[in-house]
């Protein structure tokens, strides 16, 4: 395919959907790559380093077209992990809290805030089961993150994410096949 491959961040809050959301948008594209921030961060504290290493081994190599390579974050070693490579020929999706900085949004297509209120986003992070005594630690990374970089004021697309998934992506993918620039027509499926 002769068309650039667009990127599209999705940061929000803990708990908003962001993954499920990029798992349905990648499916609905005829090729994609997702990026997870969980595999970025360097444990409970790193949300900002988290962010640094978006811009420095994936959006920066995407953005002159060559391959990105990032190195997981293995949560139980508190230790990078193997390697992986992030194509340039097809479109990237990256989805986590601090995904959407001043220096990641001027090298992405699309960027989209994705919101919902305290009391569902909490029921959902309690409904995953792993727990949540590192919540109030990361909310205040959050908070400072937001304060810093209005990733919320500042995106293209808002979404109050208090609906089904398969209604927010609805939205989403609207949203994209809508876009004026056709960045993304030549890789929708629909």
């Amino acid at each position: 395919m002769s068309a650039v491959p667009p990127v599209l961040l999705i940061d929000g809050r803990s708990g908003t959907g962001k993954t499920t959301l990029a798992s349905s948008v990648a499916s609905a594209l005829t090729a994609s790559t997702v990026v997870h921030m969980d595999d970025l961060y360097p444990g409970w504290e790193g949300l900002d380093e988290g962010a640094r290493l978006l811009v420095e081994w994936i959006l920066t190599p995407f953005s002159e077209r060559r391959a990105g390579e990032w190195r997981r974050w293995d949560w139980e070693r508190s230790a990078r992990a193997e390697a992986h490579l992030v194509p340039s020929d097809r479109p990237l999706i990256v989805e986590g809290c601090g995904s959407s900085s001043r220096a990641s949004r001027i090298l992405a297509d699309t960027v989209l805030w994705l919101d919902a209120p305290v009391v569902q986003r909490t029921d959902r992070l309690i409904g995953r089961g792993d727990g949540v005594d590192w919540l109030a630690e990361w909310t205040l990374q959050e908070d400072a993150f937001i304060e810093r970089e209005r990733p919320d004021l500042d995106a293209g697309l808002r979404i109050e994410a208090t609906g089904a998934a398969d209604q927010v992506s609805s939205l989403v993918l609207d949203a994209l096949a809508r876009d004026e620039a056709k960045r993304w027509s030549p890789w929708l499926r629909c």
